[in-house]
């Protein structure tokens, strides 16, 4: 199953897109050192800290209460978490690969081919990095420029492959989201109706934008000023061509979020703690873990910082976790997922000959 750009026979070679932008604008844009210090990273940093600020009051949590359960913890099993979490590196890599192999299977075939799924992982890290200490995604247009610079290929194509990464994830968490919810809480959704109204609209203005792109592109491509035509023929073939092998596309997309799930499931046992659900017990494990990615998706604070604590603790709460051990797992499962990405991102991003503008990679 794929979804093809209309009127090919209108679009030029992608060799002949010249409209892309140059390094040096490309630098001043994607400038971390710039971005990192801008009044609008400060204030999404204080909004995150208010939030979660707020959350803590709220839920009347006791830090020495929260931090004493780290004593009992088992930390072979948090380890395996740890394990756990970075395993979907790798298969976010080997899924970028496929989606730059449909993308690019009509040009730069050989060099897409020479972008091997280890430096991809590393570049997607990098622009999780990037996400953690910034708002707005910025870490998104980071990975694709690193990507070009690679391979020598189109900067905006590429970013319309992460458009349809974006979608099919989407696409996968609504549905995965919405089954685990109505299994866990029937009739009496509740608190968590918001967050599956959020992932049900993000998914749905996904589709939107295929079917516009599919549907309505020589009508778009009118209405765009001249020189932006090549930039927008560009994105809409990165984004439609790359939905060719979806049911590969969509398993690896399901894999991804089981590990996401053995992560929690990881946490709460190394916490010795269990939730009061009488269903399967991994069943709300890939609960928290899809509400932690729709969440993530809201990019007023980098990383979710302060929207994911917030939201999770009121969703264990919900679910019949005590306060105390509710804000004990997003503690140490924020950890994983956030300090340790801030952290470990920092140094690979240091070390890293990919993540240097105009050095060869």
């Amino acid at each position: 199953m794929s979804v093809e750009a209309t009127d090919d026979n209108v679009l030029p070679r992608e060799d002949e897109w010249t409209d892309e932008p140059s390094d040096t604008q490309a630098e001043q844009e994607l400038s971390l050192g710039n971005r990192f210090g801008s009044w609008k990273t400060l204030v999404s940093f204080i909004f995150a800290f208010v939030v979660l600020a707020f959350a803590v009051n709220k839920a009347h949590i006791n830090p020495s209460a929260v931090l004493a359960r780290a004593d009992r913890m088992n930390v072979f099993l948090y380890i395996l978490a740890f394990l756990a979490y970075y395993c979907t590196f790798p298969m976010r890599g080997y899924r970028w690969k496929v989606l730059l192999e449909n993308a690019y299977g009509r040009t730069h075939a050989k060099e897409v081919d020479d972008m091997h799924v280890r430096g991809l992982t590393e570049i997607i890290f990098i622009s999780w990095f990037v996400n953690c200490i910034v708002p707005a995604k910025l870490g998104d247009l980071y990975r694709a420029y690193l990507a070009k610079l690679w391979g020598n290929i189109s900067w905006t194509k590429t970013v319309g492959t992460i458009v349809a990464e974006r979608i099919i994830d989407l696409l996968v968490l609504a549905t995965l989201l919405t089954g685990t919810a109505f299994a866990m809480f029937h009739d009496r959704l509740g608190h968590v109706s918001a967050l599956l109204i959020l992932g049900l609209g993000l998914s749905v203005v996904g589709v939107i934008l295929l079917l516009a792109m599919k549907t309505l592109s020589p009508r778009i491509r009118r209405l765009l000023p001249h020189r932006f035509v090549p930039r927008y023929i560009a994105f809409e073939e990165g984004t439609l061509h790359s939905f060719q092998r979806l049911p590969l596309l969509i398993g690896i997309t399901c894999v991804i979020w089981m590990f996401e799930g053995f992560r929690f499931q990881l946490v709460f046992l190394s916490l010795g703690l269990h939730t009061h659900f009488a269903g399967p017990p991994f069943l709300p494990m890939v609960f928290f873990a899809l509400a932690t990615a729709v969440l993530t998706t809201v990019p007023f604070t980098p990383g979710g910082l302060g929207l994911v604590e917030a939201g999770l603790l009121s969703i264990m709460a919900y679910v019949g976790l005590g306060a105390q051990d509710a804000a004990a797992v997003v503690l140490f499962d924020r950890v994983l997922s956030y300090l340790s990405i801030a952290v470990l991102g920092f140094i690979v991003y240091l070390l890293s000959k990919r993540s240097h503008f105009r050095q060869p990679i």
